[in-house]
């Protein structure tokens, strides 16, 4: 993860490609996040980004490949999430929440998890590759880790928590929960996780 999709096979200039591919996606990702995708246009992204309009399609086929791009997970993170979903059970609940924490307070990681998840919000595209992440990244991660029949089921209840608390806490910004001190995050929503992963679902009679 962390390479950039569809990179167009035309040529381009030779020095300093990488670094003006991350700038133009770093302009593109802010502005599919705050004005949506159809307001956001290759000459807007090049104007913001201060380049050549040309360069874009040097390093993107579309304007869809541009939002794929935008889409992809900050470097490390899916393959962090999983190594995570491997440790020790028992401690496997706080070291999830501290991981989630850990991501978002990197501010280079947290703004692409920010603009993936405001994206997602009102663009088709970005919200069926956000479930494809949630899905296969997360909630596979942690069931591929656990050995009952509702490991699935587990997986997609951790999602489920891990999702809240980011979107509440960084995303939304809603108090009490903004502002709590890392450990007193970790030390009321591990048990939760941890109940899930390890716990009897609680089942309604049939």
């Amino acid at each position: 993860m962390g390479k950039l999709p569809e990179l167009s096979t035309k040529r381009g200039p030779k020095q300093g490609r990488g670094v003006l591919a991350e700038q133009i996606v770093a302009v593109a990702r802010s502005s599919f996040a705050e004005h949506g995708y159809a307001s956001t246009s290759m000459r807007s992204v090049a104007q913001d980004a201060a380049v050549d309009p040309r360069l874009i399609g040097y390093y993107f086929s579309s304007k869809r490949a541009l939002l794929e791009a935008c889409l992809v997970p900050p470097a490390g993170f899916v393959e962090g999430f999983a190594r995570v979903t491997s440790s020790d059970l028992p401690s496997r609940g706080r070291s999830l929440v501290q991981f989630l924490l850990s991501s978002w307070e990197r501010p280079d990681s947290a703004e692409v998890l920010r603009s993936i998840l405001l994206t997602a919000a009102h663009e088709p595209i970005a919200l069926e590759r956000l479930r494809q992440i949630i899905h296969g990244s997360l909630i596979n991660a942690v069931a591929a880790n656990l050995g009952d029949n509702e490991r699935v089921l587990r997986g997609g209840l951790i999602a489920s928590q891990m999702l809240g608390l980011a979107m509440t806490r960084y995303v939304w910004r809603i108090e009490p929960i903004a502002s709590l001190p890392d450990n007193d995050v970790i030390d009321y929503i591990a048990p939760t996780i941890q109940r899930y992963l390890t716990d009897e679902l609680e089942q309604r009679p049939t």
